[in-house]
């Protein structure tokens, strides 16, 4: 089941497996199908898709019930955040189990410093309880998240990123973009080894309101990746999805272009400034990169669960109940 936009309609399209004659598709404000659901239609054999008028830019969830009562739910993956780019709900996700990420809990983003206030209310309306910035101490400086009322924001860096000190020294960035594929590697590999961080984020999300939330570095990509990446893998979703899930941010690419081109040239010590298409190996969500990450955790521990246990510190226990927090 998938919901996308076309124009001022949501199309929602399913497998026919998915949807077998007399099942009903209801529309929502809520994940969850309540006294406020409103009835759409009622599919008869062969129909595969619907387009419902869109009536409120409030997010709003669809849900086929079979015949049988069996439920599934889908929404908009990508969400217009106002001031947001690569904004994105991890919901929807299927595991090893047949199990579904819930929607609603799991939001991953760029960076939140040109956010709106319509983009603030956005964010109050998703019912986000804290957000998490992954950026380093020089990032948060150099663009701020504002303040957003009723919204925790924690910054808990990943990677070498928490070494940056204040006032550290203008860089001579090179102009040779053949350069930079192999340090985003050698990034990745580093941040994977931020276990203590890894560790604080899972543990908050079992706290009193730890959910729904938000993480974001600066181009929503390498570090938000990488989180996003063991979130799903924790939940059971197979590798493949998570690649897929990693991937989508190449939609925003050139924004991630300029937003990460305009952050190098910040630190730089060049009077010129070095030219954006340098930085595209920075820009691009490359499968290799993501690779690169779970081969070290294979390296490091000999398979990523193990990692995630003995590195990271995840119980069996703190894995079941993230599980039955964020899968339905």
């Amino acid at each position: 089941m998938k919901v996308t936009r076309d124009n001022n309609y949501y199309v929602i399209s399913w497998e026919n497996s998915e949807a077998p004659a007399g099942t009903v598709l209801y529309e929502s404000f809520r994940p969850e199908k309540d006294e406020t659901a409103n009835k759409l239609t009622v599919i008869q054999n062969g129909e595969n898709s619907f387009q419902a008028a869109i009536k409120s830019e409030k997010r709003t969830y669809f849900m086929l019930e079979k015949p049988n009562g069996e439920r599934k739910t889908a929404a908009e993956r990508i969400l217009a955040v106002p001031g947001v780019f690569n904004f994105r709900d991890l919901g929807g996700y299927l595991n090893r189990s047949q199990k579904t990420v819930k929607w609603g809990m799991l939001y991953r983003s760029g960076s939140l410093a040109k956010l709106t206030k319509a983009g603030e209310e956005k964010l109050q309306e998703l019912g986000i309880h804290w957000i998490c910035d992954l950026r380093s101490e020089a990032e948060v400086q150099a663009a701020p998240t504002p303040v957003i009322p009723g919204i925790q924001n924690k910054i808990i860096p990943i990677g070498a990123a928490k070494n940056e000190l204040k006032g550290q020294p203008k860089l001579e960035l090179p102009s040779d973009h053949t350069v930079y594929e192999p340090l985003m590697g050698d990034s990745y590999k580093v941040f994977i080894h931020s276990t203590k961080d890894y560790f604080t984020i899972f543990n908050a999300l079992l706290k009193p309101q730890g959910t729904p939330f938000l993480f974001h570095c600066t181009a929503g990509k390498d570090r938000t990746g990488i989180l996003a990446a063991l979130l799903l893998h924790l939940l059971d979703v197979p590798e493949e999805t998570i690649f897929k899930d990693y991937e989508i941010t190449n939609e925003f690419t050139e924004q991630i272009l300029e937003e990460v081109g305009a952050l190098a040239n910040s630190f730089s010590a060049q009077e010129e400034k070095v030219a954006l298409e340098t930085f595209r190996p920075m820009a691009e969500a490359r499968p290799s990169y993501l690779t690169i990450a779970f081969d070290e955790m294979k390296r490091t521990s000999g398979s990523v669960d193990l990692f995630l246990e003995k590195e990271v510190g995840i119980t069996r226990e703190m894995k079941q109940k993230l599980q039955g927090l964020l899968l339905e």
